[in-house]
């Protein structure tokens, strides 16, 4: 019975802190700026911590648990007549620890989280404010080493290994101020960065791997990056408050979700590369979101 009491106490303190360090962290600068405004920017902190301790007597079995992780998301807009700059930075890192009672103890963390994203758009207006010739630089990778867990000597990713970088011109449709769709049929490029050797050698991520003698020497190391031709396709839709109506529980329920879509012209363009996220808040009261 202790146990159960400690578990469901430890479960709640985590739950809080997850959501006061949403809350209190939240970066919104369009608010302090007039409608006529060229600059926007905001975005979200947050830092959370949760623990889950399983007793001895535990009857259900099970593993103590301790997890961190942080997350950072930010956009800088411009807008000035026909003329419009959208940049944002999107960075999360996570960390786990289970089968340990402390967390200071000698089992490792290991991590559970690494995203590193950049954009930005350019794009100027040819049809009312819903159409805009643009160009866009889009950037993935991770910051930090990865690897194949519980074996740390298979390393599977490491800061631009890989890394991708979509890059071209094309159409962005704009219909209304929570969807976006970014279309670059027959003008977009990606390039995709493995910079370890060794995971070059191995062919990984598509880029071309060594070539071997019969003993199994290296003749000729890996390539360290592959070139694409292709198409490529954005669609961002972000809403605020799913709700009008202020009374409506919706209305404290924030959504944001991307996916891009590549193809690549010369190589097997049936298959398509797919990159999606999905980022959804909710405002329980004036100090507490999850």
């Amino acid at each position: 019975m202790n146990n159960t009491a400690t578990l469901l106490f430890l479960c709640l303190i985590a739950t809080s802190g997850v959501a006061k360090s949403t809350n209190s962290n939240v970066i919104d600068g369009a608010s302090n700026y007039s409608a006529d405004s060229t600059w926007r920017w905001g975005g979200i902190f947050g830092a959370n911590f949760a623990q889950v301790a399983i007793g001895e007597y535990w009857a259900a079995g099970g593993l103590s648990s301790y997890s961190i992780n942080t997350i950072l998301n930010f956009n800088v807009s411009y807008k000035k007549k026909k003329v419009s700059f959208d940049n944002s930075i999107n960075i999360g890192y996570g960390m786990i620890k289970q089968g340990e009672k402390s967390a200071l103890s000698s089992q490792k963390w290991l991590k559970s989280d690494d995203k590193l994203e950049l954009t930005s758009k350019l794009g100027y207006q040819i049809k009312g404010e819903k159409l805009s010739i643009s160009g866009l630089i889009n950037f993935k990778s991770q910051a930090a080493p990865g690897f194949n867990y519980p074996n740390e000597t298979v390393l599977t990713s490491n800061f631009l290994a890989p890394g991708y970088l979509v890059f071209g011109g094309g159409i962005d449709y704009k219909p209304n101020s929570t969807l976006s769709m970014f279309f670059a049929p027959i003008s977009s490029g990606k390039i995709t960065f493995v910079h370890d050797q060794n995971l070059a050698d191995a062919g990984s991520f598509g880029v071309q791997p060594a070539e071997r003698s019969e003993s199994g020497e290296i003749v000729k190391p890996g390539a360290r990056y592959r070139a694409e031709f292709g198409g490529f396709l954005r669609i961002v839709y972000k809403k605020e408050n799913l709700s009008a109506d202020s009374k409506s529980p919706l209305n404290d329920i924030s959504f944001q979700s991307n996916i891009d879509l590549f193809s690549n012209y010369l190589n097997s363009p049936e298959n398509i590369d797919i990159n999606a996220s999905l980022l959804l808040g909710m405002k329980v009261n004036k100090y507490i979101s999850v």
